[in-house]
């Protein structure tokens, strides 16, 4: 294979994977990134002698691809797993629903809320034509399946929590990705969730795989 003279906008994970797939192909690589510093939504801030990552980042034992690369720079073994629990705060209080016991004495919904809310992320981790769900807003397709009430009480406000009012715009894809990905980590293996974050912040895998290219600022 020729080699290739290739840039990569952007200095994120993404970015920087790709330039490093791209690199040990034989290809010489630039990135150009437009901040002062490289990790896109991994950078980090630097607070006194603390280094503090500027977005919330967690890894689940289903994430393989992050796994992966995150070895293959020499730190899996700085990960840090961490057993996690579940708690809603509602109607003024904050109510745990960490287990089924738990989800069925779940106070803000009543039986058949409940049901069609375990019916609904069983469902969405089952379906595969993710494409279709672009065409579809987040809200219609959870409100159809769990139903008003329930999006009202779970979801409309972990989607603010997340997205804002831009939740509004947001497909149906988007939720489907997130309930894939967590269904996942519960089925890994173990009986319970686990999070996982590296020692140091994300930042010390950027700096790691970022070290590898020649960066321009743009």
């Amino acid at each position: 294979m020729n080699q290739q003279k290739i840039a990569i906008v952007g200095s994120g994970f993404l970015g920087l994977t790709l330039a490093l797939r791209l690199s040990e192909q034989g290809n010489q690589v630039t990135i150009f990134e437009s901040a002062n510093e490289i990790g896109g939504l991994a950078s980090v801030w630097q607070i006194g002698d603390i280094t503090w990552d500027k977005h919330y980042h967690v890894t689940l034992l289903s994430d393989s691809f992050t796994r992966k690369i995150v070895g293959e720079l020499g730190l899996e073994n700085e990960f840090e797993w961490v057993e996690t629990k579940t708690g809603f705060y509602t109607d003024g209080k904050l109510v745990s629903m960490s287990n089924s016991l738990e989800f069925l004495k779940f106070p803000p919904l009543d039986l058949i809320s409940k049901f069609r809310l375990g019916g609904t992320i069983f469902y969405a981790s089952r379906v595969k034509d993710w494409k279709s769900l672009e065409k579809i807003s987040v809200e219609d397709w959870l409100t159809k399946l769990s139903g008003k009430k329930t999006f009202e009480k779970m979801w409309k406000p972990l989607l603010k929590a997340k997205l804002g009012e831009a939740y509004r715009e947001t497909s149906a894809a988007f939720i489907w990705a997130t309930i894939q990905r967590m269904y996942a980590a519960r089925n890994s293996g173990l009986k319970r969730e686990m999070f996982g974050y590296v020692r140091g912040g994300y930042g010390r895998g950027v700096e790691k795989n970022g070290g590898h290219f020649q960066t321009k600022s743009g």
